[in-house]
Formats: C-alpha cells, structure tokens, sequence
C-alpha cells in the first residue's frame, strides 16, 4: 500500500515537472515569437522614401503700385512752390488722360529741402543758394496694364518743363493664399508620383503618406531659375512665374 501511495507521488511530480517544462518552452516560443513580431512591424515602420515634388505655373498681377515724383526749385520758397504747384497739376492732368480715376491715387505732403551755397574752398555757407520742393503721386489701382503704359509716358512732361521722376512700377499678386494651397496639392502630387517610380524600381509599393512639408515660395520673373531659401517674390513684371516645392515622406511595403 504504501510502495503504491509512493509511486503515485513520483507520478505526479514527474507529470508536474513535465507540466512546467512543457509551459516554460510554450511561454518562451511565444515571446520569442512577439518580439520578432515586433521586429518586423518595427523593419516596416521604418521603411520609408522620402522625395521632393515641385510645380510651377504662371500668373498674371492683378494689382500694381507706382510712385511718381515730382520737383519745384527757386531762389525762394514761392517760387520754388509755384515750380511744384504747376507740375503737380500737369501730372495730374495726365493721369486723367490716361484714364486713372481720382481713386486710385494719392499726392503725399510736400518735403522741403534747403541747399546752401558754398565759397570759394568748397565748404557750405549760411547762404541760401536755392529750395527745392518735392511731391509724390501713389498709384494703386487694378488696371496693371495701365500703369505698364503711363509709366513708359509720364517722363514726356520732362519736355514741358515738369521737373517729374518716374520709379519702377511694382506688380503684385493678391490671390496668393488660395493659389498656395493648389500648388501644395500639385506638388505632392508630382512627390508621390516620383517617389511611385523609385519604390517600383526596388519592387517595394508606395505605402501611406508619412510627412509632407512645403518650402517656401519662389515667385520669378518668367523661365527664371533664381532661387532663395527665404524665398523671393519678384515685382517688377506683371507676369510671373511661381514655384512650389513640398518634401513628402512615405511608407515603403515589401522589399
């Protein structure tokens, strides 16, 4: 009785221990098995391309600034003034004629400017040689095409005796924040489909987008290739040329 009670205990601890034995190897195929899961998930996580997509389009300006500036001198204020005052209205007077409304510009106060005269070693006296006054129209108008004419004209009053000086129109562009937004789109477009090309070449396929961050816009006189990393925006045509730059980072699966 008691050798049968014996060789039951050994039995079961045989069978325990073999319990035991058995669980610790499943436990640790399992683990082992979790943590090269977890490997590859990782391997494919970090698979990605990341590629450059760029567009470019044209645009016209749709807003035009331009600063015309015009003098009066004299041996005296009056006469210096009465210089200025009939220049001013003859400049006037031509933007009517070219067809710009009242509206569309502004005539800024009247800076002074005193010149002394000099003896006979060049050094500047208390005498008064004359003043010369001076005025500035700002146009700013829509009619970009207008301003591109009068200001290749207005230096004809030269020719009358108008003391006028004609500054270099700028043209700007005022639907800019939509247009970016269509220009990112384009432009990841144009990344995803390269980064498409060089995952196909690998025989990997283009996973999810990961990242996309567009650089800054360059905004060129026509078929310019200028560029800046604070980008540029170039006012002195009417047309223009904008380009967008997005930097896109995808997923790669396969491989």
């Amino acid at each position: 009785m008691e050798h049968h009670i014996r060789l039951h205990a050994v039995t079961a601890a045989i069978v325990v221990a073999l319990g035991g034995a058995v669980s610790l190897v499943t436990s640790t195929a399992v683990a082992a098995r979790a943590y090269t899961d977890r490997g590859r998930q990782a391997a494919r996580e970090e698979q990605t391309i990341t590629v450059k997509g760029s567009t470019r389009q044209r645009i016209m300006s749709d807003r035009a600034v331009w600063e015309i500036e015009v003098n009066g001198r004299g041996p005296t204020l009056r006469d210096a003034f009465d210089v200025l005052s009939k220049g001013t209205d003859r400049v006037r007077r031509f933007l009517d004629e070219m067809g710009f409304e009242d509206s569309e510009f502004e005539l800024d106060a009247i800076d002074t400017c005193t010149h002394h005269a000099r003896d006979a070693k060049g050094n500047e006296t208390r005498e008064v040689a004359e003043y010369e006054l001076e005025r500035e129209f700002t146009i700013t108008t829509a009619t970009v095409e207008r301003v591109h004419r009068s200001a290749g004209r207005v230096t004809e009053l030269i020719q009358e005796g108008v003391h006028v000086i004609s500054y270099s129109p700028s043209y700007y562009y005022s639907k800019l924040p939509q247009l970016k937004i269509d220009l990112m789109a384009a432009a990841s477009a144009d990344a995803r489909l390269r980064a498409e090309k060089i995952a196909a070449s690998t025989g990997c396929s283009l996973g999810e987008l990961r990242q996309a961050r567009m650089g800054v816009l360059q905004i060129t006189r026509p078929l310019s290739t200028e560029v800046s990393g604070y980008g540029m925006y170039d006012t002195s045509t009417i047309e223009k040329d904008i380009r967008a730059v997005v930097t896109a980072t995808f997923g790669i699966v396969g491989g």
